[in-house]
């Protein structure tokens, strides 16, 4: 394959992704998910790459050295990463393991729990190259069992359809893991994403050294209930609120397990704290994680409108000096959009908010500056002024 001129500088400087308009041509009839050599205009390598022409980007760069796509490619690519994990991982037996790009390994997610693995094949590109790298992860990480969960909607647009089966071993139908010293069941069929948060673990640990005994706390989409107990360990009265009743019942499951109070309500969160004002004690802390609502550039107006609505809504509920945790794991919406939406949902309640801090997902989940699309979860830490 080859690039249009000019067109080689992004991928020269680490980006891996190539657009249908930056090529130029393509020789022969490559089959869907297909390994492709990529040169410039001139014939100049590039590197290698999956090829889709179903895809937006029909080229994702795996290597800019020209060496064997092979099981040894995978298991050196494995080895950095938990090189990596070693360094900014701690006080948990359950972490990203490869983040796709962001690890050198486009469409693929590698999620471990305990002594299991969860994955995810986004990509035409690594479908194909399964028997490969399922081999290195065997190889390198001897799990009992490994499991994907394939069933995110954009892999239809590279010609894929959901999947969910036990690759290798056995995998139980929840896995128990710990993280500082708190225990959760990771639901491995039926939770949302891989089963648990993994990105928020720094965030957790964050909130949980702001909270004074006896502050109230309400966490809203609360999954399966770690944001709360965090704060409940910590001396806090917590009120979680989800959607889903498989994830309250889970919820109150952990709490049970880890001796913690808490509260827990099945309701829709949008609904519920649109009402909440009218009859609810007003927090010390809200936090604000809904799921990602926007997965597409076209979606980008629906998740901030979708801000703005908890952020009006929860003000009224926050107490004098309160503070609040607004979280968005959409990378369409970018760190200047999501100050700007909150910024107008406080000024339309007439509400002096400071932004006191910014984090972003935990570093198992790393994010590559030459890849911007790798920093996807964004976290404001405001506090609420005096009227």
């Amino acid at each position: 394959m080859r690039l249009k001129a000019g067109r080689e500088k992004k991928i020269q400087h680490g980006y891996p992704w190539v657009q249908k308009g930056e090529i130029l041509a393509v020789e022969g009839a490559p089959e869907v998910g297909t390994l492709v050599a990529v040169y410039d205009a001139q014939n100049r390598w590039l590197g290698i790459g999956s090829y889709n022409p179903l895809s937006r980007f029909p080229v994702r760069i795996l290597t800019t050295i020209e060496e064997p796509i092979d099981t040894a490619f995978f298991v050196r690519r494995l080895e950095q990463a938990l090189r990596l994990r070693q360094t900014v991982v701690n006080e948990t037996n359950a972490y990203r393991l490869l983040f796709s790009e962001a690890d050198g390994v486009p469409g693929l997610i590698v999620d471990r729990f305990a002594d299991y693995l969860v994955v995810q094949v986004r990509t035409a590109g690594m479908e194909r190259l399964k028997p490969i790298w399922l081999e290195a992860l065997q190889a390198v990480c001897a799990p009992r069992g490994i499991l994907e969960r394939s069933e995110m909607e954009s892999r239809r647009e590279e010609g894929l359809t959901p999947f969910i089966a036990v690759l290798a071993g056995e995998v139980p139908e929840q896995i128990l893991i710990h993280e500082s010293g708190l225990e959760f069941l990771v639901p491995t069929r039926t939770g949302l994403k891989t089963g648990f948060y993994l990105d928020q673990r720094e965030n957790r640990r964050q909130l949980a050294r702001q909270i004074q005994p006896g502050m109230r706390v309400l966490d809203l989409f609360c999954y399966t209930g770690a944001f709360a107990l965090y704060a409940s360990r910590a001396g806090a009265r917590v009120k979680g609120v989800d959607i889903l009743p498989e994830a309250i019942e889970l919820a109150r499951h952990h709490a049970e397990r880890n001796e913690l109070p808490a509260e827990w309500e099945v309701a829709n969160a949008f609904e519920w704290l649109a009402h909440a004002a009218a009859h609810e004690a007003p927090y010390d802390w809200i936090i604000l994680d809904p799921p990602a609502i926007a997965k597409k550039r076209g979606q980008k107006d629906s998740l901030r409108w979708a801000i703005w609505k908890l952020v009006y809504h929860a003000l009224p509920l926050l107490a004098e000096n309160g503070c609040l945790l607004v979280c968005s794991c959409a990378y369409q919406l970018d760190l200047s959009d999501m100050i700007e939406v909150v910024r107008l949902a406080a000024t339309d309640r007439g509400c002096p908010l400071f932004l006191e801090d910014v984090s972003f997902q935990a570093p198992d989940h790393p994010f590559l500056l030459q890849f911007p699309e790798s920093l996807y979860l964004k976290c404001l830490w405001l506090r609420k002024g005096r009227n």
